[in-house]
């Protein structure tokens, strides 16, 4: 979507890099970034980390076919039954009800979602009338609008195609393609549709009586398990866009139902064959040790928890892997992935804004008495919001660069990496600001390393730029008079004596078995319920073995993401995106020198869906179906 004022924008900034291009001081710093650039590429560490010679060894170990059984076994069962039961389901009239609720809702037909409307408020109010004497009028006026949308036959979805506001947010979004008739319309003719809206109305008045909030929820929940067994990938889109909303246990809940749509997916369609990968393997190897961990731990229940925990969302990459199989899905993934970064961000400047978290909990008051306040959003602590937005930042930004000048879609990414970098700022998470500058300054150099001319002139103005509060936060960085580095580097001395006795096997997972072990080694008797170290809780819970794989695999997947990166033009959708992934995964691991980020659930879960993003690109771009 073209307009005056981008195209002026986009005419400003041509105009002034072709002069900057053609002036002196151009030349020069381009020659500086040339002797950089060419010894970097030609270095042994970049040799050695995009070789690929040895990229097959894994898949032909006796490890990897180890872990490979069960894919084996579902191959041989979809050979024997698969087709069986896939006619089963094409022919069954459970199966037929189901598509015909999903895809009625979906297009939010009016004779459906009346019959859904009318039902639910009669029920509800005929058993208020029995229980408690009582109506309810506004109940009532919804049931008058059922039975008025009963008397048309519209499908209200497609009426947002032609749109101009709708129109206007595709364009927006980068979603100009988009279309809304994505249902199939011949699947809810007839009377069925009316059946199933009258049943899903009259359950939902019936629980509404008692729980109203569960009772709204249940027609979208039937839908979203429905469409999530009809379709696995929409599973993953959900998962990727609730992750930081919701409760860690719902989240769960999505990513076991839709682990189980996908296995059934697989099960019924002819040649599919799963994906494990090198990632994969280390990543499966890396839940065995944690398992034998837990179950030898010093706290054997709250241990296997949280290993339950790691299970669900560890395991939930190889279906996004798996589902995850077109260049369109990917992106729309990635899309949701930044919209989803970009609401909890803008809550958290609401938050610096109109002051609706006044908890000083993580500031020193000491040493910064003016800071009373960190963002934390929907995170619950202002570090998790922080390890999370480092893994969305680099993403957004393929999207804010790659996108033209001259589009509505540029200027909404430009807007939201604004937003959540603001909000990284407002977290005053000081390991997560290290994180975003390693990240930054390898997309950087990768991506137009000429801009390293320019990083003179940014150091000159910063100063004058970033508030004080930010820039005293930096300075107390490694400063022990700050309780918050003292208290991290004490839980380390402490960690590290565990360590010279539980660096076999570990203590076990969690915060049962950490709790029960760490007193007797803790320093100036703090207590506290982690390492603040993610490699050293991993060593103190399961011992070197679980360390070794966790960074074999992170290496692995970093030469996979290189490989990715190179195998097409530098600066294409492909190679930037790989980049971008490349650079989110490494400021987490920076990050994680320094906290626990696998502590929060439900950032431990986005950290493998992104590691699966990445390899997902891979997959589609050496087109491996």
């Amino acid at each position: 979507m073209n307009s005056l004022i981008l195209t002026s924008l986009a005419a400003f900034f041509k105009a002034f890099g072709r002069m900057f291009r053609e002036s002196c001081v151009c030349r020069i710093l381009l020659r500086i970034y040339g002797a950089f650039s060419n010894g970097w590429r030609k270095s042994r560490i970049m040799g050695f980390i995009g070789s690929t010679d040895k990229a097959v060894y894994a898949e032909k170990s006796l490890v990897y076919k180890i872990f490979n059984l069960p894919v084996v076994f579902w191959g041989v069962l979809r050979r024997k039954i698969g087709v069986a039961i896939n006619e089963k389901i094409k022919t069954s009239v459970i199966c037929s009800a189901g598509r015909c609720y999903v895809n009625a809702f979906m297009a939010v037909n009016t004779r459906f979602w009346g019959t859904l409307l009318l039902s639910a408020c009669l029920a509800y109010t005929l058993i208020k009338l029995v229980t408690v004497h009582s109506y309810s009028l506004p109940v009532l006026a919804v049931g008058a609008v059922g039975a008025v949308l009963l008397v048309f036959r519209y499908d209200l979805m497609a009426f947002l195609n032609g749109s101009r506001v709708i129109d206007f947010v595709k364009a927006a979004a980068g979603f100009k393609e988009l279309d809304f008739e994505f249902y199939d319309e011949g699947s809810f003719n007839g009377v069925q549709k009316i059946i199933l809206g009258a049943a899903a109305g009259v359950i939902t008045g019936a629980v509404m009586v008692y729980v109203p909030l569960i009772g709204l929820a249940i027609p979208f929940a039937v839908f979203g398990m429905l469409l999530v067994l009809y379709a696995p990938v929409t599973g993953v889109y959900a998962a990727v866009f609730l992750a930081p909303l919701v409760p860690t246990m719902v989240l769960a809940g999505i990513c076991i139902w839709t682990g189980i749509s996908f296995l059934i997916y697989a099960l019924t369609t002819e040649d599919f064959k799963i994906r494990i990968g090198g990632v994969g393997l280390g990543l499966l190897l890396l839940l065995s040790v944690l398992f034998v961990s837990s179950a030898l731990s010093f706290a054997v229940l709250g241990s296997l928890q949280v290993w339950a925990m790691y299970f669900v969302f560890v395991m939930f990459y190889f279906v996004v892997i798996n589902t995850v199989r077109t260049k369109n899905q990917l992106y729309g993934l990635l899309k949701i992935f930044v919209f989803s970064g970009a609401i909890v961000a803008l809550y958290g400047l609401m938050q610096y804004v109109f002051g609706w978290t006044t908890s000083n909990a993580w500031i020193d008051e000491t040493m910064f008495e003016d800071e009373t306040m960190r963002v934390y959003s929907t995170l619950a602590n202002p570090n998790v919001l922080g390890e999370y937005l480092l893994l969305v930042l680099p993403v957004c930004a393929v999207f804010m660069v790659k996108y033209k000048a001259n589009t509505l879609a540029k200027w909404a990414y430009l807007a939201m990496f604004a937003v959540l970098g603001v909000c990284l700022v407002l977290t005053q998470s000081r390991g997560c600001w290290l994180g975003f500058m390693l990240s930054a300054v390898i997309f950087v150099t990768f991506y137009e390393g000429k801009l390293w001319g320019l990083v003179p002139i940014v150091l000159c103005i910063l100063p004058f730029v970033l508030p004080e509060t930010v820039i005293d936060r930096i300075m107390s960085i490694g400063n022990m008079e700050d309780s918050s580095t003292s208290y991290r580097v004490y839980i380390w001395l402490g960690t590290l004596g565990m360590l010279k006795t539980y660096w076999l096997g570990g203590i076990g997972m969690g915060e049962a078995a950490f709790s029960q072990v760490y007193p007797f080694f803790s320093y100036n008797a703090i207590t506290a319920p982690h390492s603040h170290n993610t490699f050293l809780q991993l060593t103190v819970e399961a011992g070197i073995g679980a360390l070794a794989v966790f960074v074999i695999t992170q290496f692995v997947f970093a030469k996979k993401m290189v490989k990715t990166y190179r195998l097409g033009y530098e600066k294409s959708w492909s190679s930037v995106t790989a980049l971008a992934i490349s650079c989110g995964v490494i400021g987490f691991l920076a990050q994680s020198m320094f906290d626990y980020t696998f502590y929060n659930y439900r950032v431990m879960a986005l950290f493998f869906m992104v590691m699966a993003m990445g390899m997902a690109l891979k997959y589609i771009k050496e087109g491996a179906e």
